[in-house]
């Protein structure tokens, strides 16, 4: 274990010791999350159904415990400046943020809701291509670009930190952001992710909603609520694989 647990301090030697106002990304996750939590509810109780984007939310909202192995898996540290799970495990970064869970609920709801509506468009305006080539299309350079975009801001006033870099990398003194590990994995998570969630059968019914039998289930809440575990089984297991191949990775480059 002593090999494998590699103990890269809980500021990534002063690196996320002194974070730009964290606050605004703790409070701010918090405070969006239950502002759509509330919509999706307030939308539910009008509807009876829930819709895809509320199953995206929820189903993103459940996968925050798998942030904690991948972190790891990519030497990436968060700032001790945040609120912290009270927990120190092995194969997992040493900093847990509390706000995980209400920021995996927005930030992948946004992610799959342009991703999404993108694939719509251009397989409208291209119902030659296949889905397969358009969702690489979009999703792929997506991921990428928005990862740099939210993840390189957060590296540079360090709310967190890559300690170990692989290639390039934007450096700053408060965190470093890689351009090609973890970024280039997670754009292929990406791509798969978005795959499974637009796969739907001849009925126009999601084909994941089949792991629960949801498809064949009458209306009313007992289909919402199947619905609803197969959105939550589905994107864990992917994102799971996602982050074991971190782990696997730092464990091998690390042995």
């Amino acid at each position: 274990m002593g090999e494998l647990w590699l103990n890269i301090g809980h500021d990534a030697d002063g690196a996320v010791a002194t974070p730009w106002m964290p606050w605004i990304f703790e409070i701010g996750s918090v405070v969006v999350w239950l502002m759509i939590a509330v919509y999706f509810y307030r939308a539910y109780k009008q509807t009876g159904s829930l819709s895809r984007y509320t199953l995206i939310f929820i189903g993103a909202t459940s996968m925050f415990w798998l942030e904690f192995p991948a972190d790891w898996g990519a030497f990436l540290v968060y700032s001790p400046s945040f609120a912290l799970f009270p927990l120190e495990l092995p194969f997992t970064t040493p900093n847990k943020p509390l706000f995980m869970p209400f920021a995996y609920g927005w930030y992948f709801l946004a992610i799959y809701s342009l991703i999404w509506f993108l694939v719509d468009k251009l397989r409208a305006a291209k119902p030659e291509w296949s889905r397969l080539l358009v969702v690489l299309l979009i999703a792929a350079p997506f991921f990428y670009i928005w990862n740099l975009m939210v993840e390189g801001f957060s590296a540079v006033v360090g709310w967190w930190t890559y300690y170990e870099v692989f290639g390039p990398a934007l450096h700053s003194t408060r965190g470093t952001y890689p351009l090609i590990f973890p970024v280039v994995p997670f754009a292929v998570y990406g791509v798969v992710e978005a795959l499974v969630l637009t796969w739907k059968d001849k009925n126009g019914l999601h084909m994941l909603e089949h792991i629960t039998g949801a498809h064949k289930s009458a209306v009313g809440r007992g289909r919402e609520l199947r619905r609803a575990v197969a959105w939550i089984i589905t994107m864990n297991c992917i994102f799971g694989l996602f982050s074991l191949s971190l782990v696997w990775f730092r464990i091998s480059v690390t042995s």
